[in-house]
């Protein structure tokens, strides 16, 4: 749904989170372009050796189209249905996709770079290094980029991530030495701005109005929904109206990273 509306109304061609450079205002109008760099960003930091790549978990697929685009062989992996129809409309049979998880990919191919982009936090830390060195060609490389939970005090009120010292100490134990480690949680913060803004001036007010109209018809319907899923609607409410969901609370709690690992 994100995916679509984003793409409707912003013109948003990816899922992940926008790297904002200095000068590029944090608005919603200018998400789609805080996209682009971060996938530009990203290339950018693809050894110049790689001639193919896995893209796991590749979302709509334009991330896989921009490394095509730049003459690389490109696989992808999705496991969402809906999202892997995109993808292989945009690829337009330039790649292959494989609709499974990561972890239960069986395929005798081999690449010199394995890419998690906004998709390890979705994969168990073991399986997901035990299967990217399995599919390595000697000397290839994993390049993460991803959100990681980081110790601070209280509550994080925004979910998702690997915790980055257990991270570290998992990664160690496979032969993948360490290239780059780039902290990019100051450009990636302002994402949050972003969604809070959206949630609260212009999804909340949608929230209440269309609330507010089914309990005018429906009064007694409406009591038994408040009641039944009132749980629910809470989480929902104090995890998207509260204002806590923002870039300063984003770099107390989390770490984005961009890693880059050699198989050795």
């Amino acid at each position: 749904m994100g995916y679509l509306i984003g793409h409707y109304f912003l013109n948003m061609q990816d899922l992940h989170y926008g790297y904002w450079p200095e000068g590029l205002a944090p608005t919603a109008w200018n998400l789609a372009q805080a996209q682009a760099h971060y996938t530009d960003f990203l290339m950018t930091h693809i050894p110049p050796e790689v001639r193919s790549v896995l893209d796991v978990g590749c979302g709509a697929g334009n991330t896989a189209r921009k490394l095509l685009e730049r003459g690389l062989s490109v696989d992808c992996v999705s496991p969402n249905g809906v999202l892997t129809d995109v993808a292989k409309r945009v690829l337009a049979g330039r790649a292959t996709v494989f609709e499974t998880r990561f972890q239960h990919l069986v395929t005798e191919r081999r690449y010199d770079c394995v890419l998690f982009s906004e998709s390890l936090l979705f994969i168990p830390l073991d399986e997901a290094f035990t299967k990217a060195i399995a599919l390595l060609n000697p000397g290839g490389y994993v390049l993460i980029t991803d959100i990681f939970r980081v110790p601070a005090e209280g509550k994080s009120p925004i979910g998702g991530g690997h915790e980055l010292p257990r991270f570290r100490e998992t990664i160690v134990r496979y032969p993948l030495t360490p290239v780059l480690d780039l902290d990019m949680t100051d450009g990636i913060a302002p994402t949050f701005d972003v969604l809070d803004g959206a949630y609260r001036e212009a999804i909340q007010p949608a929230y209440e109005l269309i609330l507010g109209r089914v309990t005018s018809r429906h009064p007694w319907l409406m009591r038994l929904v408040r009641w039944k899923f009132r749980k629910s609607m809470r989480r929902y409410e104090e995890k998207h109206f509260s204002g806590r969901r923002n870039g300063a609370n984003f770099k107390k709690y989390k770490s984005y990273r961009l890693l880059l690992y050699r198989k050795t």
